[in-house]
């Protein structure tokens, strides 16, 4: 059958069988191979996207617990530093104590060193005194004379004057 413009409809069936022949065995040879390597693709990198976000947040919960320990490190070193401060005070205010003592102590024995070096001094004076007095009791006995008296007088007022000096 020819229609006009020498158009052969037979011809047009046949080419239109072969293409769709030819579409079909593309689509089935080429197409769904190709369409499926493209969705196993697709899979396999929604996979690994998958994996790879499990590993992140596995990643960011260790570093959050990893961060959490570290917290709890530093808080007791924190503890830590304040007891040994502590420590260290109460150490630093038991040494000021015994030193406090120990200057007591000494302060209380140079007082009482002083004292008895006071107490000698006295006695040595009073001492000198009985023996000036003696000395003189016996010169004026033997001579009452003026000048024995003038000469006690004068040894005595020595003594007074080292007495006032010790």
């Amino acid at each position: 059958m020819n229609l006009p413009l020498n158009i052969d409809l037979q011809q047009i069936f046949l080419h239109m069988l072969n293409f769709v022949i030819l579409a079909g065995g593309l689509y089935f040879i080429l197409y769904n191979p190709v369409k499926k390597f493209m969705d196993q693709r697709v899979a396999r990198y929604a996979e690994m996207d998958k994996a790879a976000a499990d590993k992140l947040a596995a990643a960011d919960k260790l570093a959050a617990d990893h961060q959490a320990q570290l917290d709890k490190l530093d808080e007791e070193l924190r503890e830590r530093r304040a007891e040994s401060q502590k420590i260290a005070q109460a150490a630093a205010q038991q040494q000021l104590d015994r030193a406090q003592e120990q200057a007591d102590q000494i302060v209380a024995a140079a007082r009482k060193s002083a004292e008895s070096i006071r107490a000698k001094a006295v006695s040595d004076s009073h001492k000198e005194l009985k023996e000036l007095a003696i000395a003189a009791a016996e010169k004026l006995a033997a001579s009452s004379s003026r000048d024995a008296i003038d000469e006690f007088l004068t040894l005595a007022e020595e003594g007074n004057g080292h007495e006032q000096h010790e």
